[in-house]
């Protein structure tokens, strides 16, 4: 509950219920500290009960205990290993020192694939480099964060494609902010607006709401949506945005996104020259966007979806509004 262990105990197993009992076991719910090594094998130490080697629980315990302290704060894992492995550790542990093993225990539930059990032996599994090769690492992260660590994450290439979108929605957002910051002039550089203080509040409680619910990551990115809603209304409409809002909306989207969620800003860079990291990069996209310009006012469409697509494969993207052609790096 909210983060915690399960608190069922090793002894209400039902026998046999997960494996065959071990006809060496006195009790089935008992389970090996020390393992017997036949010569060869490559982990071997003596000990008073024979040559041998530490059990899986012993081990991780005892690495855990060893650099994280006891008793440490966060243990991971997944929810498949609270018996018998979590359990053991807790009973082993505690029992030597009397100390409480780690507070919190935060274990992801199970990766499918399409509906199905991620596993080798089923042929469907995908390596992080797989995965890598296909898609940012930053869609890879967001779609993780897109559900609750405890429910079952289903991996398709069309989530990962929806994850993308998702994400490019916000950090289109957030550029947008940075764009107009940078645009803001006159006599409402300076000054503040109450209203969007006020909405920067309630998105900021609302984030750390889901935050403090068992690191409920989609309702604190939902948060996020719901902002960039009324970011963009705001934004598109006639109202003055002074440059004190607009810094604040972007220190929000930072410190949420980028601090906590660690979602955006991730090698993104919008149309300028000091985001995309120099005059040459900048001149040349302009310089196509101009192209494309020109080729739409001839109403030669073809050349511009031409130009548009070929920039897109290339990690540019534009967008087309009131105030002329945007650019920024999608990957």
């Amino acid at each position: 509950e909210n983060g915690k262990l399960s608190g069922r105990r090793v002894e209400e197993q039902e026998e046999g219920a997960r494996v065959a009992v071990n006809p060496e076991k006195k009790h089935p719910a008992d389970y090996a500290e020390w393992k017997t090594a036949e010569a060869g094998h490559n982990l071997r130490w003596p000990s008073p009960w024979g040559w041998g080697y530490p059990g899986w629980h012993v081990e991780c315990s005892v690495m855990a205990t060893k650099y994280l302290g006891q008793p440490f704060d966060i243990h991971g894992g997944g929810l498949e290993n609270i018996f018998p492995h979590n359990e053991c550790e807790i009973a082993q542990i505690e029992a030597a020192t009397g100390e409480t093993f780690c507070n919190y225990w935060l274990l992801n539930n199970m990766v499918t694939v399409d509906g199905v059990k991620m596993g080798k032996s089923l042929g469907n599994s995908i390596s992080i480099k797989q995965a890598l090769s296909r898609h940012a690492p930053m869609t890879i992260r967001f779609f993780v964060l897109s559900s609750h660590y405890r429910s079952p994450t289903d991996f398709s290439e069309g989530a990962l494609d929806a994850a993308g979108r998702g994400l490019e929605r916000l950090n289109s957002t957030v550029a947008l902010v940075q764009e107009r910051i940078g645009n803001a002039t006159g006599e409402d550089v300076d000054t503040a607006d109450a209203a969007w203080a006020a909405k920067l509040d309630e998105c900021r409680a609302s984030f750390e709401a889901g935050m403090d619910d068992d690191f409920n990551t989609p309702r604190a990115i939902a948060a996020l949506f719901d902002l960039s809603r009324d970011v963009n209304t705001f934004l598109n409409s006639d109202q003055p945005a002074s440059r004190a809002s607009l810094k604040a909306i972007e220190d929000l989207y930072r410190t949420l996104g980028s601090d906590v969620l660690g979602i955006l800003f991730e090698g993104h860079a919008s149309g300028t020259a000091s985001e995309a990291g120099g005059d040459l990069l900048d001149g040349l996209v302009r310089m196509l966007v101009e192209f494309r310009q020109e080729a739409r006012q001839e109403r030669d469409w073809a050349k511009a979806d031409a130009i548009r697509d070929r920039l897109s494969e290339m990690g540019v993207t534009l967008e087309d509004g009131p105030e002329g052609t945007r650019w920024r790096l999608s990957r």
